[in-house]
């Protein structure tokens, strides 16, 4: 009787610890926020702010080279690798790198680009690009991530703590190459210690050109979705700035996670689980206790920032939501077109609402307006959900 009940407690322990494999890629996020952050407090106590806000506009613009150059690839790559389409998975990164050229002939371009202090950043495009991080993912290595998550924040807090020891404005600028150089090198390192074939549960046929075409359209819907909502927050409102921080912080959580599930191809309640309930649980606690999760992120944080995060409460919920929706419809030849109509919608209607909005005492509607766009996305995915299954009982 010992026997045969330790057997089932083993059962359950294995079934519950086979489907925490997201919780990697979720340690991986959380590690590099919490490097961030001491990035943040070693720098921001070591330079003045105009050298930081020269370093900081830097970063977001060779940011915006980055997510160009990735073009929406990343779940693509991933599932050329488990199908073993090779070739076509040399051709996406040969774009890839050529878009990086492009993006960094823009950014050398830019005034605010100093070549002789600014020139590190040029290397991370091309990182970017090249980075077999997809390789990982796609042989469900999730542990590897976490340990590049390590080494890369490694590399960043040592460039900071060099920068401010020597106060160097050109280290300064090293920090976040340094971080996605050694992000890139640890990629290498474990994507060749990997075993070359797909595992047999993974093995399909290739996606075809509208599943292509799909793949990257909702990629790139889903990770412009919170950017653009946050497009209209752009007043300059200090508490709107610091609630942004959080909602970004919770996009990069589901993000995550549903990288994860796309690689394991997890489907049924285990896909519901992970994607749903955290967030509806992130949701619960803004809801009711907005001032707790204020105070524990920021110091001192005031009552508007209280009130903008119980009014967007239901804005994780939402784009969780909506990932469930692309992760369900992105492989599809029948909806090839819906993520990137759904994207034009969205960058269409947004000087509607940007304007109108920005006065002062209207701050917390501006976050009523992100959740009702993300509402309105989610009904229209579930409806073209809703159509696919009825057609495929008819037929």
């Amino acid at each position: 009787m010992d026997k045969a009940s330790d057997k089932v407690i083993d059962k359950i322990i294995l079934a519950i610890t086979a489907n925490l494999f997201p919780l990697w890629m979720v340690a991986a996020n959380l590690i590099a926020r919490l490097g961030g952050m001491i990035i943040l407090l070693l720098i921001g106590h070591g330079f003045a702010p105009d050298i930081l806000g020269g370093y900081f506009a830097m970063l977001a613009m060779t940011g915006l080279a980055v997510t160009a150059t990735q073009a929406g690839t990343g779940p693509l790559l991933i599932r050329l690798v488990q199908t073993g389409a090779h070739t076509t998975a040399v051709f996406i990164i040969t774009f890839r790198l050529l878009v990086a050229f492009a993006a960094i002939a823009l950014l050398v371009t830019r005034s605010e680009f100093d070549l002789p202090i600014h020139w590190p950043f040029v290397i991370m495009p091309i990182s970017a690009a090249l980075s077999p991080d997809w390789i990982i993912t796609a042989r469900t290595a999730f542990s590897h991530l976490g340990q590049i998550a390590v080494i890369a924040q490694l590399a960043g807090i040592g460039a900071a703590f060099l920068a401010v020891a020597t106060n160097n404005n050109f280290i300064l600028f090293t920090i976040a190459p340094a971080i996605s150089i050694a992000a890139f090198i640890a990629s290498i390192c474990f994507a060749a210690r990997l075993r070359s074939k797909p595992q047999t549960s993974m093995v399909a046929p290739a996606p075809d050109i509208k599943q292509i075409c799909g793949l990257i359209g909702f990629t790139l819907l889903a990770g412009f979705l919170p950017n653009l909502d946050f497009v209209l927050l752009g007043d300059g409102s200090h508490a709107l700035f610091l609630a942004q921080r959080v909602f970004l912080f919770c996009a990069g959580l589901i993000t995550a996670i549903a990288a994860t599930l796309f690689a394991k191809r997890q489907e049924g309640l285990i896909r519901e689980f992970w994607l749903v309930v955290p967030m509806a649980s992130v949701t619960m606690l803004l809801l009711f206790f907005p001032d707790l999760i204020a105070h524990l992120i920021y110091a001192a944080p005031d009552t508007h920032l209280v009130a903008i995060l119980r009014t967007g409460a239901f804005w994780p919920l939402l784009l969780a939501i909506i990932i469930r929706q692309c992760l369900v419809l992105q492989e599809s030849g029948r909806v090839i077109w819906l993520g990137w109509l759904l994207l034009i919608l969205l960058f269409v209607t947004l000087p509607l609402f940007s304007e109108p909005m920005k006065t002062p005492g209207l701050l917390a509607n501006l976050m009523i307006i992100a959740q009702i766009r993300l509402g309105v996305l989610c009904v229209i995915l579930a409806g073209c959900q809703v159509c696919l299954m009825r057609k495929d009982v008819r037929t």
